[in-house]
């Protein structure tokens, strides 16, 4: 890889051509789905998910939505820069809601590996950029879609 070149077949890419940023769900009202609260987000690579079992229907409004191999992190200080992200895994019924302050990254057509996706806004660059790059008053300050 000398000279900066990728090897051969590989190819540069954005976030937002490999995943979809925020995707809605559409679910049965009665269907069980975990809650996570801010809270139940790990600051690890090994953490695990603290969440508690819902019905879609008391979460499907005012939350953000995810589901199973979707990577969240956390878009507002200081929790962002905390680390706070996780892969959602083993969800009730593959599903969530939680805290509206998430990004959620879900790969499109499996183009990155979840836990890919996850190692990238774990690195010191990611969470760097997304410091020096948010905005909004002092203590409710976000990380931008950009």
């Amino acid at each position: 890889m000398s000279g900066g070149k990728l090897p051969e077949g590989w190819a540069t890419s954005t976030i937002n051509e490999m995943c979809n940023l925020n995707p809605k769900l559409k679910l049965d009202d009665d269907l069980d789905v975990g809650f996570m609260p801010m809270a139940g987000v790990p600051t690890t690579y090994l953490g695990k998910c603290n969440f508690e079992t819902k019905k879609w229907s008391e979460v499907k409004k005012g939350f953000t939505q995810f589901q199973n191999d979707d990577v969240i992190f956390a878009k507002i200080t200081p929790c962002f820069e905390n680390g706070k992200a996780v892969v959602i895994k083993e969800f009730p019924n593959g599903y969530g809601a939680g805290s509206t302050e998430y990004y959620v990254l879900r790969s499109i057509n499996g183009l990155i590996n979840p836990h890919w996706l996850f190692a990238l806004v774990k690195t010191k660059d990611f969470l760097t950029n997304g410091a020096l790059n948010m905005s909004g008053s002092v203590g409710h300050k976000r990380v931008t879609k950009e």
